[in-house]
């Protein structure tokens, strides 16, 4: 009887051994070795298998990540699963090439590889975004010395349409006075001026208004202002003093009828042709004039 209970206990035991192993069989996970070559932001690694394949590998909060250090496994972070590491996934595959991982091993040897390719990555990477940066930076400004070119450009074509228009009334002018012995004096105006002054006295507004008058009644008729200065300071003032003088009468010519095209040009003198000395105050005033000519061509007054 007791050999029988014995027989009995011996068969549902081995019952349950085949039974357990037949479970284990049908709950074993799925797993593969090979090497991280990625990651993703979504919380995924990408692991290329040593049968060649390409398997995106999900990471959760219970996924255990070990290394494995002799007998020993010791918990890592994911960080950890840099590209470069030869790790060992268990896990549930829920696609083709995607895997949810239970647990992710590496040993420590496979980690010093990883961390070696790391170190060797990221002074490269580095010097690339350092090149990169100069890069944008070269290129930024090349476009900018662009625009400032460009703007040269249009600043130097539109000084030459200037000068070439200028050039064209110089010479306009320059053809109507190329040779003033075609022309004779009629009558000649001076103007004289107070010390480092450009302003016209009201005394010769009068004379200038009759050389006006009697200038557009001449056919081929010409007037020609020349402004003078003394001598006393410094030169380049008294050349602007004098170009001032000539077209402060030349202003009031014109103020009375005397066309632009009937004047030549009025001519700043400068401290030339100084008719007194200037050591005195009476020299220094006779010097301190503008001198106005109505000309007629000879040509025309022939006839």
């Amino acid at each position: 009887m007791r050999v029988r209970r014995q027989r009995q206990r011996m068969t549902q035991a081995l019952i349950l051994l085949t039974t357990l192993a037949l479970s284990s069989t049908a709950l074993a996970d799925d797993h593969f070795r090979g090497v991280v070559t990625g990651r993703g932001n979504d919380g995924t690694i990408t692991v290329q298998t040593d049968d060649s394949r390409t398997v995106s590998v999900a990471l959760a909060d219970a996924t255990k990540i070990r290394r494995i250090f002799g007998m020993r496994e010791i918990r890592m972070s994911s960080a950890t699963l840099t590209p470069g590491l030869r790790v060992h996934v268990h896990g549930r595959f829920d696609g083709e090439d995607h895997l949810i991982a239970d647990r992710v091993t590496f040993s420590t040897s496979s980690l010093k590889t990883a961390r070696a390719i790391a170190a060797g990555v990221a002074p490269t990477d580095e010097r690339s975004l350092a090149n990169q940066q100069r890069i944008d930076e070269q290129t930024r400004a090349i476009r900018q010395q662009g625009a400032a070119l460009e703007a040269q450009k249009a600043l130097l074509a539109a000084n030459t349409e200037r000068a070439l228009a200028t050039t064209g009334a110089l010479d306009t002018t320059n053809a109507r006075i190329a040779n003033l012995d075609n022309y004779h004096v009629i009558s000649t105006v001076t103007v004289y001026f107070e010390n480092g002054k450009a302003s016209v006295p009201s005394k010769y507004h009068a004379e200038l208004q009759e050389l006006a008058e009697r200038a557009k009644s001449i056919d081929g008729g010409l007037v020609q202002v020349q402004g003078f200065a003394s001598a006393i300071g410094k030169a380049e003032s008294n050349q602007e003093l004098s170009r001032q003088r000539a077209e402060a009468v030349t202003a009031i010519l014109q103020q009375n009828g005397v066309a632009p095209t009937s004047v030549v040009v009025p001519a700043a003198m400068g401290t030339s042709q100084q008719v007194a000395a200037n050591t005195t105050r009476k020299g220094q005033a006779e010097n301190r004039r503008a001198i106005v000519t109505l000309m007629q061509n000879k040509g025309i007054a022939i006839k």
